[in-house]
């Protein structure tokens, strides 16, 4: 009972924050004659994947296989032992969260994941972090002399880490690199088929290998990897804002998208997007400049996503069609449209992407895209963890890392 008065307080106040912003704004007081606008068929002339019903269904059926790209022919030391035969997982390097281990909940997943790597007779080696950040650090400098695989405690921002930090290492000392998922949203884990500890040891158990894509993120202060999604504009904003109404629990996603639907902001960028068909190379050689590369004026956006998986946040569909190892990230822009009409596609997007069949979205593959915000102080967000300055530039590193399956 006090759930559902909870959640019928949260409507409440939701539509007397979305009437009081809406009689601020104008809207209802007197309506506008909106100029009908093209449909958004295409980025830098890559046309819109406009996949049907039927298609979005079989793309996210559990069912589905993750990974249908294999290695093959020449490729880097990284990805040589993803064509390998299954192995035996003896030892695991473990990074535990600092703070989040310590905690209640945190306590019953590492004792969790303990009493099951007993069971498998598998040794770990736990290390914790200290600080943002330094789960990179450990894994970059860790001696994996005797390891076999490095499983990182979280979800995709706290992957991310472990695979940037893997990534750093030189590709002769490389091991896999996987989650025990026990984060927010565990959308790369969700994409694999591992929706649990036990779904991450079962995997362990098999010992395969699998390349799998990252995305490189180029900006004004330097470079990082994506592992989940890239963000900017409303739907960005609207994560920051859910990360300090964690005590709501998971409506906090709905209730900080509502806000920053009814708030409006403008969001004008350049976005560029290019695919060469290759997706990319070695990503310890990869380079890319910053900088939006599209002539003319801003456009006014909502948001763009680019991702690796087909979720992000909590299951939303954003990218119904994306693969983990194709060589390419999924990009969707959405063109700012009226209140309202945003609210359905958020609706869309929970429900089964549908999304992507309107004309104002254009959903596109691509191995490079740019954004160049006209805002200095936009930012965009990476994975739900870092945010960076515009101009960025996006560029898929193909079969960058192995992890189990």
């Amino acid at each position: 009972l006090a759930a559902s008065a909870r959640r019928r307080m949260l409507k409440l106040a939701l539509a007397t924050t979305a009437i009081s912003m809406c009689m601020r704004r104008g809207v209802g007081a007197k309506k506008k004659k909106q100029q009908k606008m093209d449909p958004f068929d295409d980025i830098s002339g890559i046309p819109a994947l406009r996949p049907s019903k039927s298609d979005r269904a079989v793309s996210l059926d559990p069912k589905t296989p993750r990974l249908r790209h294999p290695v093959g022919g020449a490729n880097t030391n990284a990805n040589a032992s993803a064509n390998a035969s299954a192995k035996k997982i003896k030892t695991i390097l473990l990074v535990l969260h600092g703070v989040k281990s310590k905690e209640r909940k945190g306590e019953r997943q590492v004792n969790n994941v303990r009493a099951r790597a007993l069971l498998q007779d598998i040794a770990l080696i736990e290390v914790v972090t200290e600080r943002a950040g330094h789960c990179e650090e450990l894994v970059r400098d860790a001696s994996l002399r005797g390891v076999d695989a490095v499983g990182v405690m979280g979800g995709d921002g706290s992957l991310r880490e472990g695979v940037c930090g893997m990534l750093a290492r030189p590709a002769s000392d490389r091991r896999p690199v996987f989650v025990f998922p026990v984060g927010t949203g565990n959308n790369f884990a969700r994409d694999l088929g591992h929706r649990d500890v036990k779904d991450a040891f079962d995997a362990i158990g098999r010992g395969v290998e699998r390349a799998v894509d990252v995305v490189k993120v180029t900006h004004p202060g330097g470079s990082t990897y994506s592992v989940n999604c890239v963000t900017w504009g409303m739907a960005r904003d609207a994560a920051e804002t859910a990360e300090k109404m964690r005590w709501m629990g998971p409506v906090r996603y709905d209730v900080a998208g509502f806000y920053h639907i009814a708030k409006g902001k403008a969001n004008l960028a350049k976005i560029t997007a290019s695919d060469d068909g290759a997706g990319g190379g070695d990503a310890a050689a990869a380079a890319g400049k910053g900088g939006g590369e599209g002539d003319g004026a801003y456009d006014d956006y909502m948001m763009m996503f680019a991702q690796n998986t087909r979720c992000s946040g909590r299951n939303f569909k954003f990218t119904p069609s994306a693969e983990l190892d194709d060589g390419k990230f999924d990009v969707v822009a959405v063109r700012k449209c009226g209140m309202f009409k945003t609210i359905g596609l958020f609706d869309k997007v929970k429900a089964d992407g549908a999304h992507v069949e309107d004309p104002d979205v254009c959903y596109v593959k691509a191995t490079r895209a740019t954004l160049d915000a006209k805002d200095a102080s936009d930012l965009v967000g990476i994975d739900g963890e870092v945010n960076v300055k515009s101009p960025v530039t996006l560029e898929a590193i193909k079969h960058a890392f192995t992890t189990l399956v």
